[in-house]
């Protein structure tokens, strides 16, 4: 399945997080085009807040444990901020260099191909492209080594690996 990402998403951390959090942050925030809080001690309510005035829909937070991404969590602020749309627990590798990302933010696609995520595909756009897609995209594969349910690549506009991978070990949707 190949899905289209909204644009419309802001991109936030938990309180106080590690330089690895905010590097993961800051590597989605570019490689998505999605507008960033930074985070600070700044409540949750607070950064809600700032998310509505933003006119943004969704908004993800990036949380941590022991330093390390450990969790997305999508909140759909339309409909209720209190409890997440869906959770993924992860666990990620980043680059050894800060190199520069090269994708054309607008045109960046997810395709799954891993049967353990096709949950989420009632949550994405799906879309039947003109052509196979080899550039500006995610792809999502059933992964099961070290406990993990599935893996995540990110392709730049130039069909290279950006070297970011995330590792699903679950998930949790709330309906």
């Amino acid at each position: 399945m190949i899905f289209q990402l909204d644009s419309d998403v802001l991109i936030t951390t938990s309180r106080k997080p590690s330089q690895k959090t905010r590097r993961f942050s800051q590597f989605l925030k570019h490689y998505f085009n999605f507008k960033y809080i930074n985070r600070g001690k700044s409540s949750f309510n607070k950064v809600v807040t700032q998310t509505r005035q933003e006119d943004v829909s969704k908004l993800i937070v990036i949380t941590e444990t022991k330093g390390n991404p450990s969790s997305i969590n999508v909140y759909d602020i339309e409909k209720s901020s209190e409890e997440p749309l869906y959770s993924i627990y992860i666990n990620c590798s980043l680059p050894s260099n800060n190199s520069k990302i090269n994708t054309k933010s607008n045109d960046i696609y997810v395709i799954n191909k891993a049967k353990s995520l096709s949950e989420f595909n009632k949550f994405f756009m799906q879309i039947k492209p003109s052509e196979k897609i080899k550039t500006n995209c995610v792809i999502c594969r059933d992964y099961d080594k070290d406990d993990y349910v599935a893996s995540v690549n990110f392709i730049d506009k130039n069909g290279d690996d950006t070297k970011f991978k995330i590792y699903i070990s679950g998930f949790k949707i709330n309906e």
